[in-house]
């Protein structure tokens, strides 16, 4: 028996993606994982999530881009327009030579269920990866040798290394941080997949991934699942409480699109606007851990949706730690401070460009006269460049 699996095991807190992907690549080591995830059941909200080009080449060292790729929809296009103009403000393909040459693997849209299953599957395939739900973490302690996790059911559960993927709101964080807290940015999404054949003729006719911006809101949709299905996002500006009725959030969307195209009112028209969701990001910090513990996608750099990355870097980020724990096997604590090492700049770029975009997709007048003239000035090719460094894969997923 490999000698690992006598050791206690790592463990992982988390089910999302990032967790579920670090289970794995460790797992794929002979390393002992065990999983907790405080929901009753390992399972993801079920809508869509973009996976830029730097992503399939990290999934393909877990051995599951084939998988991946025939599960997803690859779009033809980002478009973005003005939503009281319907004006292109740019359109960036995602297929042909230009995109091909510089990017190696394509930009796909999957349904997150599908991903997430993919996932779980490879893992429930390893005996050493245990997957716990409904276990409640609150916190943990550690000695030289071992760390400890806390339950809220007043267990403890005792590893050798802990990597906290608890999300944005997360717990382990706000222990290793007590005085940080996630930044409310005043805006709520509304989620919403249909079938295609529900959706009006404006959206079937778009094959890409679509977004219509204005002052305070903005909507978004792409189709998934071979293009039988839209995933849409409509997001909204919420002066005051974001715990308004539900009348009051209808009467909110109808007034701030009174004046946009009539594909936004297309878009509105199919959008649920029965559950909201606040949306936040992260200020980032340069310490995710301390000894045998560390903090991992959302947990440690949680980001705004401007840069459709949020999954793309807890992917990236559980590769490079597997890496990581796999060259230093004996000392945790070197592996997670070069892990923060490796991945703290970019990760905060990813967070911060995310902030400048979502300022400038929902600024107004003189402003967005400027933003629509600037974007509109540069070529596909001026885009590409400026992606460059996030869609290129990273050295240590290739």
């Amino acid at each position: 028996m490999d000698k690992r699996m006598e050791e206690p095991p790592i463990i992982v807190v988390g089910g999302g993606l990032g967790g579920v992907a670090s289970a794995l690549a460790l797992g794929q080591q002979g390393r002992a994982v065990r999983l907790l995830e405080q929901s009753a059941e390992i399972a993801p909200i079920g809508y869509g999530v973009q996976i830029g080009p730097n992503v399939l080449p990290v999934l393909a060292r877990l051995g599951l881009a084939e998988e991946v790729r025939s599960a997803a929809y690859l779009p033809d296009d980002l478009l973005l327009l003005d939503a009281y103009s319907g004006q292109t403000l740019f359109r960036i393909p995602l297929k042909g030579a230009a995109f091909e040459q510089r990017f190696a693997t394509p930009y796909i849209a999957i349904h997150r269920v599908d991903l997430h299953e993919i996932l779980l599957r490879a893992c429930r395939r390893l005996p050493n990866i245990d997957l716990n739900q409904a276990t409640t973490v609150t916190g943990f302690s550690q000695d030289g040798n071992s760390v400890q996790v806390h339950a809220a059911d007043g267990r403890t559960i005792t590893g050798c290394a802990l990597i906290a993927a608890d999300g944005l709101r997360s717990r382990l964080r706000a222990q290793l941080h007590p005085a940080d807290t996630w930044r409310d940015t005043g805006y709520a999404a509304y989620r919403t997949i249909i079938s295609r054949d529900e959706a009006p003729q404006s959206m079937r006719n778009r094959r890409g991934v679509t977004m219509l911006t204005a002052d305070g809101f903005h909507v978004i949709y792409y189709p998934l699942r071979g293009g039988s299905e839209i995933n849409i996002v409509g997001v909204f500006q919420v002066p005051g409480s974001n715990d308004a009725t539900e009348a009051a959030h209808h009467d909110l969307v109808k007034a701030v699109t009174a004046h946009a195209v009539p594909e936004v009112h297309d878009v509105v028209s199919v959008l649920n606007l029965t559950r909201r969701w606040s949306i936040a990001d992260r200020e980032p910090v340069r310490r995710w851990h301390q000894g045998r513990m560390t903090l991992l996608g959302d947990a440690a750099h949680a980001t705004l949706q401007s840069l459709a990355q949020g999954a793309g870097m807890a992917l990236e980020d559980a590769v490079t730690l597997g890496d990581l724990m796999a060259a230093y096997p004996a000392d945790p604590a070197r592996a997670f401070a070069q892990f923060e090492r490796e991945r703290f700049l970019r990760t905060t770029r990813v967070v911060l460009e995310s902030r400048a975009l979502w300022t400038m997709y929902h600024c107004g007048g003189l402003e967005a006269e400027v933003r629509n003239q600037q974007l509109q000035e540069r070529t596909p090719e001026d885009y590409y460049r400026c992606l460059e460094w996030l869609w290129q894969p990273r050295k240590e997923a290739q």
